[in-house]
């Protein structure tokens, strides 16, 4: 029997209390502090209003929930950007996304891993997504041209990195294979590599990825544990949070029908975009990365073609049974994927341009 999860938190306020801030006395490290989060705040501000007016880019996956708080409590997005610990400046937990552009176009979300352990001599920086981001999927073949973009901040040269796709490692994804499979997804991943990473790369910036099976201890709960979506909102072009989420593990009475261990059915509110994104298990003040967002399933009965052809419409109640988002669990088989990449990885470095 798979695991369920419904864990609760205090919600996280947005906005830094600037008058607080303002009446104290600032040391050096907190000016700096406090002048990097204003200029950052600018930059996102200004590309925001930039992209406002621009379509969304469509993945061809159906998204769950649709940012109203009003009509259902899967609706719980919050902009990653507004977050802040007691002191000033920003978290560095959570700030650990951001977005693939392929040819043009905002494709899906990255997640940066932390890989220290694995490999404290590699020089560029490794991250986790869905694979089917990076395909073009009218025909069937890899993108050619791929860059991620810290935090979604694409517009600024110094948040940007350009994805070696010849040094990347993908699972057995089939671009040209029937999504409504219930196979689809479980080779749904991949391991991306930027040889060069953006000029304002901070290490402390990364999540480490573990296991998902430790979800099912009964101290994850007992300990205020909390599962998150981090992933790219195409409407507010921001990378967000979708807190206090449910996730199962697919089983056999289930639209995911358990045909792979480690399919994860979540409620994760999310928009466009939300591929590749990272579903986040929350202790304390630690952060796990213990799966990918890939796609959703949906019962047909419920949700006719010729009445929904792109699925269940935005807002509909989450139910396994009927309509649920699903990911690609991180497990013993993808943590030993990722640790043979990064050995690869350090090997070959001395032959990667310098």
């Amino acid at each position: 029997m798979g695991f369920f999860l419904t864990v609760t938190a205090a919600a996280t306020t947005l906005n830094a209390d600037w008058n607080h801030g303002c009446a104290m006395r600032l040391d050096r490290k907190s000016f700096v502090q406090m002048t990097y989060q204003l200029l950052l705040i600018a930059s996102l501000t200004s590309i925001i209003m930039t992209a406002w007016g621009q379509a969304p880019v469509n993945i061809p996956v159906n998204i769950y929930g649709d940012g109203n708080p009003e009509n259902g409590i899967e609706d719980s997005r919050e902009q990653l950007m507004g977050r802040h610990d007691s002191g000033n400046g920003f978290s560095t937990r959570s700030l650990n996304a951001g977005t693939i552009k392929c040819d043009g176009k905002i494709r899906g979300t990255a997640m940066v891993l932390d890989t220290r352990e694995l490999g404290p001599g590699l020089a560029g920086v490794v991250l986790a997504s869905a694979a089917h981001v990076l395909y073009d999927l009218d025909r069937k073949r890899l993108f050619k041209r791929c860059e991620f973009h810290f935090l979604a901040l694409g517009e600024l040269a110094g948040y940007r990195a350009k994805i070696d796709l010849k040094k990347s490692r993908f699972g057995s994804y089939d671009p040209a294979a029937a999504v409504a499979g219930l196979e689809f997804g479980q080779g749904d991943w991949a391991y991306l590599y930027l040889a060069r990473p953006w000029k304002n790369f901070n290490p402390e910036q990364s999540i480490v990825p573990r296991d998902f099976t430790f979800l099912e201890m009964e101290a994850f709960e007992f300990a205020g544990g909390e599962l998150r979506l981090v992933a790219f909102d195409s409407t507010a072009q921001v990378i967000s949070i979708s807190r206090n989420c449910r996730v199962v593990e697919s089983r056999g009475d289930d639209l995911g029908g358990g045909a792979w261990q480690g399919q994860l059915l979540d409620d994760c509110d999310s928009a466009g975009g939300a591929s590749g994104g990272g579903i986040v298990a929350a202790v304390g003040n630690r952060e796990y990365l213990v799966g990918i967002r890939s796609g959703s399933h949906w019962n047909e009965e419920y949700f006719p073609a010729s009445q929904h052809p792109l699925g269940p419409p935005d807002g509909s109640i989450w139910n396994p049974s009927t309509n649920t988002n699903f990911g690609r669990a991180i497990d013993a088989y993808l943590l030993r994927e990722l640790n043979d990449f990064v050995q690869q990885l350090i090997s070959d470095e001395p032959r990667l341009e310098s």
